[in-house]
C-alpha cells in the first residue's frame, strides 16, 4: 500500500510526534514500506538566534541531528525500515522537498499542537495537504469529552 512514508516533526514539541510516529510505523510495518522522520530547523529560528554565521547554523543542525536520533531511540520501530532527515528552511516548502527527495507516497503529520485550542487544521499541516502531490493522512489526537 504505502511503500514510503514521512512522517515530519517539531523536536521541540513532543506533540508533533507523540501519535503521528507511532500511527506511521504501524501503517509502516502493515505495509511493508519504510519510514522518514524529518524535522526542519527554521529559517525563522535561525535569524532570531543570529545563525547567520556558517558555524551557529550547523551547530543549530547538528543540535537537531541529535535530538532527533534521541526522540528515534525512543520509538519501537522493530522491523520497519528507518531513516531520519534535518533540513533548513521554511517548514512547509521543505517538508514537501523531503516528501519528494524520499518519493514519499504518504506523509503522516499531527495537525499542530493540542494546546493551541482551537478546531482548524494548523498552517504547516494545511499548506503540506494543499500543495503535497502524494497522500497526506493528518493526525488530530481526539480532546477528552467535556
Amino acid at each position: 500500500m504505502f511503500k514510503s512514508i514521512l512522517v515530519p516533526i517539531d523536536i521541540a514539541h513532543e506533540s508533533s510526534w507523540r501519535f503521528a510516529i507511532p500511527e506511521a510505523v504501524e501503517l509502516a510495518r502493515a505495509s511493508g514500506g519504510r519510514l522518514t522522520i524529518v524535522t526542519i530547523v527554521r529559517e525563522l529560528s535561525a535569524l532570531f538566534e543570529s545563525a547567520h554565521l556558517a558555524f551557529q547554523l550547523e551547530r543549530m543542525v547538528s543540535d537537531a541531528r541529535a535530538r532527533l536520533r534521541t526522540i528515534i531511540a525512543s520509538i519501537e520501530t522493530a522491523g520497519v525500515p528507518l531513516s531520519q532527515d534535518v533540513k533548513f528552511g521554511s517548514i512547509g516548502p521543505e517538508i514537501l522537498r523531503a516528501a519528494a527527495e524520499q518519493a514519499a507516497d504518504l506523509i503522516v503529520m499531527e495537525s499542530h499542537r493540542p494546546e493551541m485550542l482551537d478546531y482548524v487544521i494548523g498552517p504547516n499541516a494545511a499548506h503540506v495537504a494543499r500543495h503535497a502531490i502524494c497522500s497526506v493522512l493528518v493526525l488530530r489526537k481526539a480532546a477528552a469529552p467535556d
